[in-house]
């Protein structure tokens, strides 16, 4: 517990010296905590919640935000009426919840938290400077756990035995953090909750990561960041997760189209080094290989958790139509993890406490009328950079297209997994949609006080200097 009041004690100092002069020049180094630092640094308070690193920042954060007493952005913030409507539908199912209190403590986990990091990032950015810097040290803190996930791969260590074992999140009989799984062997999750919630931030991150070298001048910074992609390349192979290859590749790819800042000959450069690496290496494409024929296979382990999904996506559909109020609230945010439901798969009734779908968890939880508030806010905030990037120049259309690509990639990720509420991925989604949402704002701001400048030099002194000049 010495550790973590120690680990506590720097996050809050570092926060506190970043944000000396404004409250945005710590928003990178919040980002790179929330990203780095496993749900196993917490203290738990019983009966009430867990006290992370994550909320600790949250309201360092907000405590220098209330502080500076900085003046407010008139603008209003977009998805604020979906966030209030999102409020609402939660709290009235945590009335009808068949377990109030986790309900209740599941409210303020998924939007006090998420919606008080929307409101301090996009309020702080004023700078576009700050949006590159964020980003940075968030592609940073994964390059870092990547690095991490090697001493799991070649010294069977996990970085998350430092802290105490009743605070690990573990698997295969709680014995220990590495996660070893029949059929696929060790799975590398770093300081992530799972090795598919680790693959899943890699996926996010990795377009990033590419879209950084691209605009990166400094030699030094060009090469910390190639050095971060090649590490985050193998630890998301050394996830064995299906799901954030395939993210990996459809957020590759769509980077290939939409953003055009040389980034074609480092996708190419990727793809030769992967060539390479599978010519040399053949038992890589052979894992690979037998991962997706596994898929296929009804009998095998991975074929029956790929056909497992399907089974979970109907026992949901059957839970929320026994009556109309939990086809329309569901059974309470929380509710699945804790009582769990009965899967019919196979031919037998098991009862499961994990949902592999964050989608159909929605609607357990919330009913029909949550998932289409879900739907809404999350494909809203998807739709804005997107949007951005048709009516933005270069370069900030560029950077609103590689941010539309990483929650793209968080969406559909969310389909094998339940991802939106557990573990650090859950904050880097929020942080792109803050940043997302930042970009044309900062343009305007930006652009505005251009104008400004321009109208303050009195025409004798502008005739002045183009004479002078």
């Amino acid at each position: 517990m010495l550790l973590i009041f120690f680990i506590q004690c720097v996050i809050v100092i570092t926060l506190l010296v970043a944000s000396r002069r404004r409250v945005e020049d710590a928003i990178p180094l919040m980002s790179f905590y929330l990203v780095l630092m496993p749900l196993e640094s917490r203290f738990v308070i019983p009966g009430l919640c867990d006290f992370n690193t994550m909320r600790l920042s949250l309201l360092t954060m907000l405590a220098v935000y209330v502080c500076k007493k900085k003046p407010a952005n008139p603008a209003p913030l977009p998805l604020t009426k979906l966030m209030g409507l999102h409020i609402v539908w939660v709290v009235v199912s945590t009335i009808y919840s068949i377990s109030t209190a986790t309900s209740a403590k599941q409210v303020l986990s998924q939007t006090l938290e998420y919606y008080l990091l929307y409101f301090l990032l996009v309020k702080s950015i004023s700078r576009v400077e700050t949006i590159h810097k964020t980003l940075y040290a968030m592609v940073l803190a994964m390059g870092l756990c990547s690095v991490l996930a090697l001493t799991e791969v070649f010294a069977s260590w996990s970085i998350l035995r430092i802290f105490p074992s009743n605070l690990w999140i573990t698997y295969n009989g709680g014995i220990d953090p590495i996660y070893i799984e029949a059929g696929r062997g060790l799975r590398v999750r770093s300081t992530f909750a799972h090795p598919i919630l680790f693959g899943d931030a890699l996926a996010m991150t990795i377009p990033l990561t590419i879209y950084l070298i691209s605009i990166s001048k400094g030699k030094g910074k060009r090469l910390l960041l190639w050095m971060s992609l090649v590490m985050m390349f193998y630890a998301d192979y050394r996830t064995t997760s299906r799901g954030p290859w395939l993210g990996t590749s459809i957020c590759l790819v769509l980077l290939l189209i939409m953003v055009k800042t040389g980034i074609k000959k480092y996708i190419l450069s990727l793809g030769m080094i992967i060539a390479i690496v599978l010519v040399t290496r053949p038992g890589v494409l052979e894992t690979m290989t037998n991962l997706y024929q596994a898929t296929n296979d009804p009998n095998s382990p991975t074929g029956t958790s790929y056909i497992y999904r399907h089974a979970l996506s109907e026992s949901v559909h059957r839970a929320v139509q026994t009556d109309t109020t939990r086809m329309l609230f569901g059974y309470g945010l929380g509710t699945f993890r804790e009582i769990g439901l009965d899967i019919d798969f196979m031919g037998e009734v098991d009862r499961s406490h994990t949902c592999d779908d964050n989608w159909a968890l929605f609607l357990y939880e919330t009913g029909y009328g949550g998932v289409i508030i879900m739907c809404a806010l999350l494909g809203t905030a998807m739709f804005l950079p997107l949007r951005d990037y048709f009516r933005l120049r270069k370069p900030e259309r560029y950077l609103s297209g590689v941010l539309f690509i990483s929650l793209l990639g968080f969406n559909f990720l969310m389909l094998s997994v339940a991802a939106y509420a557990w573990g650090q991925q859950s904050y880097m989604n929020w942080i792109f949609i803050s940043l997302a949402v930042s970009v044309p704002r900062v343009v305007s701001l930006q652009e505005r006080s251009k104008r400004e400048d321009r109208q303050t030099i009195s025409p004798p002194d502008r005739a002045y200097d183009l004479e002078f000049a």
